[in-house]
């Protein structure tokens, strides 16, 4: 029953329902239908206005937003945020917006917004650097900055990878990497350094300039990156050599004193000089950064550079001081290799001949053939072999006295010793054998002059000579007194003379007595004649006596003039 009324009453409510909503949708056809809508309120027109702008600003910015980069610097020295300047050839590409220390604390990092439009620049190999006054060598930089402040310059690289962090360069780069040329690197090992900026000389003309340079502590040698502009890079080959230059030279030869002057900066700051040496050949081109090495001097060019060699060892009996490492091997005057080492190790001869077993001195020497070809070209081992034939038709080693002022020695080779059958080991190294030098055998002669002199009676011998000159002395005297009466009794015979000659005048010229008398003053006459030069020899020289008239000199032949010739 219940059921059955909650049935009838769900049912019943319902259709109450149903019919109301029936009404409410199906109104009648007369009546008016309200419906609500949306309205749009005024107010929101500046708003939307506004952000559309807003989106108008930030994509107009995003659009023109330039490329930001990092640069590094050793020092922030006159840079300023916002108002230090980014430039290619004088044309501002950006601008600094930070300047900040890097983690380290070390450098300096300088954050950079360049034109979007630049971003061609911005490759690996672009170079960054700061634009200020510069006092060098070469002369003043970067003075226009005095008044418009410093900025900083960007040369672009030639690379096709793009980077946004660089590291700025110290000093201004001397060439432009987009400059036509050659770029080289140089190796010196002298105490001549060179300098940034430095010029490359060429006959005079200046035609390119040192980049940069850095020290090789373990190699000990100096490295430079140098430029040379065209169209003189066409003049660098293989065979060009390199050398200082001190602006002012002066050299000796037989033909005279030779000086010559660089260019005015050559003269205040030095610089390098390249060319080819007189009768060499010009030999093939080089590519980029191909490597020379520098010579101190021009001159020095043969004794520094690099040759082909093979070791000899001398096993020299002489002793060594003042041969030292370097000084020339000669052949006949001829410089033909160099002193590799003065003397062996200790420890090297031990292992080679025993202690105690090697009373010589063993040098090293170097002999390099290409010393006597400048343009030729002759193998190692074929010229080994030409030596060794040498050795065995008797070639020999000395020490020669090379400068008698520094007392330097210099080893000489020379043929005309005895001929051997095979050539010597000693260790690694062929011997070539040794005599006895030029000084050293002058030395030996002049110890056995002396141990001569050191034999002779001196003693005794000069004993004798002192009783000689005792003997001439008392000569001398006694010869004075014969000298003093042989005057006296010639005046008693010009006087008996006289009285002989008046005692004729008074006999007859017929007599006999006259005749007599005359024949015998002639014959005194004659004598006296005779001894009148002996008298006056004695009076100028009294020691004539006892050693006789001085020899005189020989006669010299000559051609009789015929008469009518």
């Amino acid at each position: 029953m219940t059921s059955n009324t909650n049935t009838e009453n769900g049912q019943s409510g319902k259709t109450e329902e149903d019919s109301t909503l029936s009404s409410q949708a199906a109104p009648e056809a007369n009546e008016p239908v309200v419906v609500d809508k949306a309205r749009f309120s005024k107010v929101w027109i500046l708003p939307i206005l506004a952000a559309l702008i807003g989106l108008g600003m930030v994509y107009n910015d995003w659009q023109n937003r330039g490329i930001h980069i990092q640069v590094e610097f050793e020092t922030a020295e006159g840079l300023e945020v916002k108002k230090t300047v980014l430039k290619n050839r004088n044309v501002d590409i950006g601008r600094v917006k930070k300047i900040s220390f890097s983690e380290d604390k070390t450098k300096i990092l300088v954050d950079i917004e360049v034109d979007k439009s630049m971003g061609s620049f911005l490759v690996e190999d672009s170079e960054f650097w700061v634009v200020k006054p510069r006092f060098g060598a070469t002369g003043i930089t970067g003075f226009g900055t005095l008044l418009s402040g410093a900025y900083i310059e960007v040369s672009p690289g030639q690379s096709e990878i793009e980077q946004l962090e660089f590291k700025g360069l110290e000093t201004p780069p001397v060439t432009s990497l987009n400059a036509d040329g050659i770029h080289l690197k140089l190796v010196s090992r002298g105490n001549k350094p060179l300098k940034v900026g430095n010029p490359v000389l060429h006959k005079g003309f200046e035609v390119g300039a040192v980049e940069s340079k850095y020290y090789d502590d373990l190699e000990q040698e100096a490295h430079y990156d140098v430029f040379i502009q065209a169209p003189f890079h066409n003049l660098i080959t293989e065979n060009t050599s390199f050398w200082n230059v001190n602006g002012l030279s002066i050299t000796t030869s037989t033909q005279g004193v030779n000086v010559t002057m660089a260019s005015l900066d050559a003269l205040v700051a030095g610089g390098v000089e390249f060319g080819l040496l007189d009768g060499a050949l010009p030999g093939l081109g080089v590519p980029q950064n191909y490597q020379f090495q520098v010579y101190d001097s021009k001159e020095s060019i043969d004794e520094q550079r690099d040759y082909k060699f093979v070791e000899y060892v001398l096993l020299v009996e002489d002793s060594v001081g003042g041969l030292h490492k370097g000084a020339p091997v000669e052949y006949r005057g001829i410089r033909l290799g160099t002193v590799s080492e003065p003397y062996m190790e200790f420890w090297e001869i031990i292992d080679v001949a025993g202690v105690g077993k090697e009373e010589r001195i063993p040098v090293v020497i170097k002999l390099e053939p290409e010393r006597l070809m400048k343009n030729g070209y002759i193998a190692i081992d074929i010229f080994k072999a030409m030596v060794d034939d040498w050795i065995k038709e008797g070639l020999t080693a000395s020490l020669e006295s090379a400068n008698l002022l520094t007392g330097s020695l210099m080893v000489s080779l020379q043929p005309g010793g005895e001929p051997i059958a095979a050539v010597g080991q000693f260790g690694k190294f062929p011997v070539i054998p040794s005599s006895q030098g030029g000084f050293a055998s002058l030395s030996k002669k002049l110890e056995n002059i002396l141990s001569e002199l050191e034999r002779l009676p001196l003693n005794a011998t000069l004993a004798n000579i002192n009783g000689l000159i005792d003997s001439a002395d008392e000569t001398v005297k006694t010869t004075g007194g014969v000298i003093e009466k042989a005057s006296k009794t010639l005046h008693t015979l010009e006087q008996s003379l006289e009285e002989l000659q008046s005692t004729l005048r008074g006999l007859q010229p017929d007599s006999q007595v006259y005749r007599s008398v005359e024949e015998m003053i002639k014959k005194i006459e004659v004598t006296l004649d005779e001894i009148k030069p002996i008298v006056k020899e004695v009076s100028n020289q009294p020691n004539s006596l006892v050693f006789g008239e001085p020899a005189s000199s020989d006669r010299q032949p000559k051609s009789s003039k015929k008469e009518g010739n």
